[in-house]
């Protein structure tokens, strides 16, 4: 299941020659992989300013020099408040 598997490394351990730095190589599901990928910033710059290597996407700018940038809600990455009750 891709549930399963890390959101960032999807599952393989590591990032090019690095270790990931979310699931420490073990390429397990974890919420600070999926929360990264899920509000991250364009890294189109680091490529061919075409395609995101983190999310494999088309590029997210509106132009070379204007990024469009996902906001987190301020949510720790969640779409909504995380409520807990207590008893």
């Amino acid at each position: 299941m891709t549930e399963d598997v890390c959101d960032f490394c999807k599952g393989v351990g590591s990032s090019g020659p690095n270790t990931c730095v979310y699931c420490n190589g073990t390429g397990e599901w974890n919420n600070a992989a999926q929360a990264y990928v899920k509000n991250h910033i364009c890294q189109c710059i680091v490529l061919d300013r075409k395609f995101c290597p983190v999310c494999n996407k088309a590029c997210h700018h509106d132009t070379s020099l204007n990024p469009k940038q996902k906001i987190d809600p301020g949510y720790g990455g969640m779409s909504s408040p995380e409520i807990s009750v207590i008893a």
